[in-house]
């Protein structure tokens, strides 16, 4: 049992400092991978030499990694895969990471942690049953820990575009009305906001720009956003187009609904604001006001009955 734990504890020291030097040399790696990729625009000559001259994280290390990927991927399910394709795509492709790599991230999270929680069982001198299950809470717990920051930023994300929703119609309404057409109307809405809509937006001015059509770049932007709010006015206006209604009503229209959602969402949030302070004030303020009021009361109190017995 004990050659097992030494083992499990090497294995992850190894790959532990593996990972840590992997990101230390990312950024080198990929300046390397550019510079590789300019020489091979030229002639081929001393290519295999070029090769041999890279490091080994770059001939080895990393081939192997996107080996293991490409083999994740070939046996998760399509599901998955496209379940957590959709979430990068409404996280903002963090570090363009892919479906494959985020299972490898997740994996390796897991092992990571499981090395971990055996040092920990180790530690305190646990044993039996309640070693494997510290084990395998603290394995499950990394291998959670990818999905949860995922989340966690795909939330931020989408409340941010929420935030900016409003005033992105209010001045796409005026532009509108002011007789510009819609996608200069749009161009001029990107150019004098900032924030992640206004990219989104430019994103899609572009897509139409290179030939796709404006409701195919509509629907994108939602797709790549997630935000039902924001999926709620594409439909408005894509309606509006159809039917070929008065754009500048529709966008009206719509700015006084979301107006309307934020107002309601603000009201929501200071409804739940007394229940959320409740357990801070029981289990923190609480105890620290009764230990500053009745502390001296105590320790009088204490003296009274130590003079009596």
């Amino acid at each position: 049992m004990f050659w097992l734990i030494h083992m499990l504890v090497f294995i992850t020291s190894t790959l532990l400092a593996g990972l840590f030097i992997r990101f230390l040399r990312r950024g080198k790696l990929f300046v390397q991978s550019r510079l590789e990729q300019i020489r091979q625009m030229g002639p081929p000559a001393g290519e295999k030499d070029d090769e041999l001259q890279q490091p080994f994280l770059a001939r080895v290390v990393r081939p192997a990694l996107a080996a293991a990927g490409g083999a994740l991927v070939r046996l998760t399910p399509r599901e998955i895969l496209q379940k957590n394709e959709l979430k990068l795509i409404h996280a903002g492709s963090p570090a363009n990471l892919n479906a494959g790599n985020l299972i490898m991230l997740q994996l390796l999270a897991g092992v990571l942690f499981l090395g971990g929680g055996v040092t920990l069982a180790v530690f305190f001198s646990m044993g039996g049953a309640r070693a494997i299950l510290t084990a395998l809470l603290v394995a499950a717990l990394g291998y959670a820990l990818p999905a949860l920051t995922l989340n966690a930023k795909i939330k931020k994300r989408q409340s941010l575009i929420q935030k900016e929703l409003p005033d992105m119609l209010d001045l796409l309404l005026v532009s509108v009305e002011a007789g510009l057409s819609f996608d200069m109307s749009l161009k001029r809405v990107a150019e004098q906001k900032t924030g992640i809509l206004s990219d989104e937006i430019s994103r899609m001015l572009e897509e139409i720009r290179l030939g796709k059509i404006r409701e195919e770049a509509l629907r994108s932007l939602v797709r790549r956003t997630g935000v039902s709010d924001l999926s709620t006015v594409v439909s408005a206006i894509i309606q509006s187009e159809r039917l070929g209604t008065n754009l500048a009503r529709t966008l009206r229209v719509q700015a006084g609904a979301i107006r309307q959602k934020r107002r309601q969402r603000v009201e929501q949030a200071a409804m739940q604001a007394p229940i959320k302070m409740l357990f801070p004030m029981v289990f923190l303020i609480f105890p620290a006001l009764f230990v500053v009021l009745l502390g001296p009361t105590a320790i009088k109190l204490m003296e009274i009955f130590r003079s009596y017995f």
